[in-house]
């Protein structure tokens, strides 16, 4: 049985198996988008990989544990640090080594692994707060620890404490992990295809850093924001922040922490003709899915790269 799919072969047909980020990526590069190649590995992976601990893990989770809060938090903290250390199976080992291979050679360079949950997981309890996102990885042993980092995430004790309500068997949940090469990007961020906050359905917001989005999705750094109006087809509001700092992939793979030359630090993330070309890539890809859009994307070398597409509204994905 394999449990590494191309991204070339992740599409709604198999969401359950690859999850909803690699399910909606891989029918993007199918429509010929600019999407990064990569793979996923599938929800079934993890049945190989947590067979060696599920007897002992079942034996520390009595009902006295899970209804303690305190020795439940406990427990979670535990079972993450087991499954962290926990190598993959010597199959599933090969058959990553074997897929990062028909990466070529600036695609293996600096990867990046992002957790895959299946869309219904979503709107769950039992899915919530395990998405997770490794960057910068190089070689197999890091790609290795990222993916037992990724599914250790779902041992918070909150889908614990859900998983034993519902009766479900601990060890059974489980989502893929989808690697991909990193954008070496010169500015990054998100667009949402109907205003989040205004409410008026032909405005769109694009939120943009220099470098990776990184800072972006956790928080981190204050984004440029942008409005366009598309019943004006035009920019109607730039909100710039003093940016003073970006991530950038490094010439070793790694994310490394770059200062904003001061000439450039109060200066847009984007050029006009890059808002308007994301607006109508906004445009075509809430046409394509047929729902408004929530996008992560990439521009290097002027090119935009989508690393993620998602319905409005839907979390930890």
């Amino acid at each position: 049985m394999s449990y590494i799919l191309p991204l070339a072969q992740c599409g709604f047909q198999n969401n359950a198996l690859v999850g909803a980020k690699a399910a909606a990526l891989g029918e993007l590069q199918r429509a010929g988008y600019r999407v990064p190649n990569g793979f996923a590995l599938t929800t079934a992976a993890y049945a190989p990989f947590i067979a060696p601990l599920r007897e002992k893990i079942a034996a520390y989770l009595t009902d006295a544990v899970i209804n303690d809060p305190a020795e439940l938090e406990a427990a979670a903290t535990e079972i993450r640090d087991w499954i962290q250390a926990q190598a993959l199976p010597d199959t599933l080992r090969a058959e990553l080594e074997t897929a990062l291979a028909l990466l070529n050679e600036q695609e293996r360079a600096s990867l990046i692994a992002r957790s895959s949950p299946a869309s219904d997981d979503l709107a769950t309890s039992f899915g919530a707060g395990v998405a997770r996102a490794y960057l910068g990885l190089v070689g197999v042993d890091e790609i290795e620890r990222a993916i037992a980092r990724s599914w250790s995430a779902l041992w918070n004790s909150r889908a614990m404490y859900y998983r034993w309500r519902k009766k479900i068997v601990q060890t059974e949940p489980a989502f893929a992990v989808l690697v991909q090469p990193m954008v070496r990007a010169d500015s990054a961020g998100v667009l949402y295809t109907r205003h989040p906050m205004s409410g008026d359905p032909a405005e769109m917001l694009i939120k943009s850093v220099f470098g990776l989005g990184v800072p972006i999705t956790n928080a981190r750094f204050r984004p440029d924001a942008f409005v366009f109006d598309q019943s004006k087809n035009e920019i109607t509001d730039h909100d710039l922040a003093e940016q003073t700092v970006k991530l950038i992939v490094g010439e070793g793979g790694q994310v490394e922490e770059q200062v904003i030359a001061e000439a450039d630090a109060e200066t847009a993330s984007l050029s006009d003709a890059q808002i308007l070309e994301l607006a109508a890539l906004g445009r075509r890809l809430e046409t394509f899915f047929n729902a408004p859009q929530d996008i992560e994307w990439a521009i290097a070398d002027d090119e935009i790269t989508i690393v993620q597409a998602r319905p409005m509204g839907m979390k930890n994905s």
